[in-house]
């Protein structure tokens, strides 16, 4: 029985192995397999920065992970035709069973490398080509993907030029490899097609590492710069990894060293206008990731060229001399002394001592700006007060209009009353007629109770409460209280209020006080003109940003030497006038943005604009309620 258990067991196992195994196998089917072609050798800091970035942005986003196989070529430090044969062999042998979904080459001898063999080894398979200088794109095939970047000669050769304003030499330090003397001869070119200085360009390429110190050692370092660029191989055949050679001649140059390769930095050179190898392999790896996921066709694929960064050595630059306040401003410092105090002791004294007198001066400005503020709020007071007794001598000038608007339905309200009484005293009272009377006394009381409703809220007490408002209803509160006056003067009051204008930011009795003082004289001017002729009329428009309000009369006008002084205060032409009226408003049209300007009316009389800014453009805010300060 036991062995029939163990003879059932064995098979279950063994199938459940191999659903595991293909299960497996299935999985790793899915995962992405990328080939990654370095030019030169994978332990260099260039490489290793791209290659990390780009495995990294594609890890990121694979679906089910990456398989990744890399093959350096190293045609930069060897480039004899007869190891190209044993290569090719050995990646045909390596590949020729495995599924591959893109190869990934990084630099020029990858593009010339997969231009040439990438259907024998790798057919059907997208190529993608980083770290090309733009200048090689041309070399493309129209199938490839790319990513190029910009070694920027020009911005590092301003650099230079920034830092030693009067060198005029440049020696451009280069080996004697294809790829060294592609660089040597972009720097040369560069150089000789600036504008900005005219540089006499010598070329120092394949020297050996022990004479071009001794060069190096005899330049004049307020003539000469050293444009710094690739060296993988001297002319004896020594190789290099290029950042390799930089400390050796840091060490012996008297002139500083400039390079475009970000690996430089902190071997030597003064500085430069660097490329960013982990956001080129990040890119790189977010174009690949595109192309597998099917998001973009790899035919042709590519991404902007990436810009370059200005960083300055700050321990170099003070090494050789070089006065730190050249550096662009623009420019990233690093190895910055932090020792600050005993390079910099009298500046930080210096320093601290300035920031001491500012922060008195600014103490004091604050305490000087609180007095003002007090000042500035008592005068608000003041002026409010005033704005209100100019409020209440308006009223007063309107006491007998008003009177006789208030007396007219008190009269009526006691006819109506003296009528109800003798129908009360009927045998027979009229309800009908009762009721018709009460209604005739309660219109005439609420119409009665409008009038000293307005009046009261005129002359009220009131905090400054800027809000948002239509000027025409403004408008037409304010003509109810000039009406009975116009009657009594017999005026004709014409009235055009365009309906279409935008809302305006103010508070509504002060804007009410500037029609009503604008009114008030506008009749007073008319008191000597022919009854017929007398016509006030009280217009609203819209403008480009703003609200426009006119007042005009057809009065006896304003003559040129007067208008100029018309605002001010305590000036009038009026015999009993005390000059305040016209002056406070033009304070309140002030302190609503506005504006107000008086002109000839056309057949006699005068014309006074006032323009508002709408809503949407004005900066007023509402007053704070504890401010009941009129306009400042």
């Amino acid at each position: 029985m036991a062995y029939g258990r163990y003879s059932l067991a064995r098979p279950v196992c063994r199938l459940a192995l191999l659903l595991l195994l293909v299960s497996t196998c299935a999985a790793a089917g899915d995962r992405w397999r990328v080939v990654i072609l370095p030019g030169a050798d994978t332990t260099q800091p260039a490489v290793i920065a791209q290659i990390l970035a780009l495995r990294s942005a594609l890890t990121a986003v694979a679906p089910d992970g990456v398989e990744f196989y890399t093959d350096s070529l190293d045609e930069l430090r060897f480039d004899d035709a007869d190891l190209m044969a044993q290569f090719l062999a050995l990646l045909r042998k390596k590949y020729e069973r495995k599924r591959i979904d893109i190869v990934i080459g990084i630099s020029d001898f990858a593009l010339e490398f997969t231009k040439r063999y990438h259907d024998a080894i790798w057919p059907n398979v997208p190529i993608l080509i980083t770290s090309i200088d733009e200048s090689r794109v041309e070399r493309l095939p129209p199938e490839f993907a790319y990513v190029p970047w910009h070694y920027d000669v020009d911005g590092t050769l301003a650099l230079a030029e920034a830092l030693q304003p009067r060198a005029t030499r440049l020696v451009v330090v280069a080996g004697s490899g294809t790829f060294d003397a592609f660089t040597a001869q972009l720097a040369k070119d560069t150089a000789v097609a600036r504008k900005a200085r005219n540089w006499t360009v010598e070329l120092w390429t394949g020297l050996p590492l022990q004479d071009l110190q001794q060069r190096l050692a005899t330049l004049d370092p307020a003539s000469t710069a050293v444009l710094y660029t690739t060296m993988y191989r001297d002319r004896d055949g020594r190789t290099f990894f290029p950042f390799e050679a930089v400390a050796p001649m840091a060490r012996a140059s008297n002139a500083p060293i400039y390079g475009w390769f970000p690996t430089y930095l902190s071997h030597g050179i003064a500085g430069g206008a660097v490329i960013n190898y982990e956001d080129n392999g990040r890119r790189v790896g977010e174009l690949a990731a595109a192309i597998l996921l099917g998001k973009v066709d790899a035919h042709g694929a590519t991404l902007p060229k990436l810009g370059s960064r200005c960083v300055v050595d700050r321990a170099q630059i003070d090494r050789l001399g070089i006065n730190a306040g050249l550096i662009p401003v623009a420019c990233e410092q690093i190895n910055v002394s932090p020792s600050l105090w005993n390079q910099y002791r009298w500046a930080v004294v210096v320093t601290v001592a300035v920031l001491l007198l500012q922060a008195l001066t600014i103490a004091a400005l604050l305490w000087q700006r609180r007095k003002r503020y007090s000042a500035e709020e008592a005068a608000a007071l003041r002026a409010n007060e005033l704005a209100r007794a100019a409020r209440i001598a308006s009223a007063g000038e309107l006491s007998a209009s008003i009177a006789h608007e208030v007396g007219q339905p008190l009269g009526a309200i006691l006819s109506n009353a003296d009528a109800a009484g003798l129908i009360l005293e009927q045998h027979k009272p009229e309800v009908g007629e009762l009721q018709q009377i009460l209604a005739d006394v309660r219109r005439d009381a609420l119409r009665a109770n409008q009038v000293v409703h307005r009046l009261r809220a005129l002359l009220k007490k009131h905090p400054i409460e800027f809000v948002r408002l239509d000027l025409n209803t403004t408008v037409e509160e304010t003509l109810v209280l000039l009406a009975p006056e116009a009657r009594r003067r017999r005026i004709a009051i014409e009235t055009d209020l365009n309906r279409h204008g935008p809302e305006v930011v103010g508070d509504r009795v002060q804007l009410q006080q500037v029609l009503l003082n604008l009114a008030v004289n506008a009749m007073d001017a008319m008191a000597n003109t022919a009854e017929p002729l007398r016509l006030l009329t009280i217009a609203t428009r819209p403008t480009n940003d703003g609200v426009e309000l006119t007042v005009a009369d057809r009065g006896t006008g304003i003559r040129d030497d007067v208008r100029s002084k018309l605002f001010d205060s305590f000036y009038t032409t009026k015999a009993q006038g005390m000059g305040l009226g016209l002056s406070i408003v033009r304070t309140i049209v002030a302190s609503h943005d506005g504006k107000i300007s008086v002109e000839p009316r056309c057949g006699g009389g005068s014309t006074f604009a006032v323009w508002l800014p709408s809503a949407s453009g004005s900066s007023l805010r509402t007053a704070p309620a504890s401010s009941a300060a009129g306009p400042t």
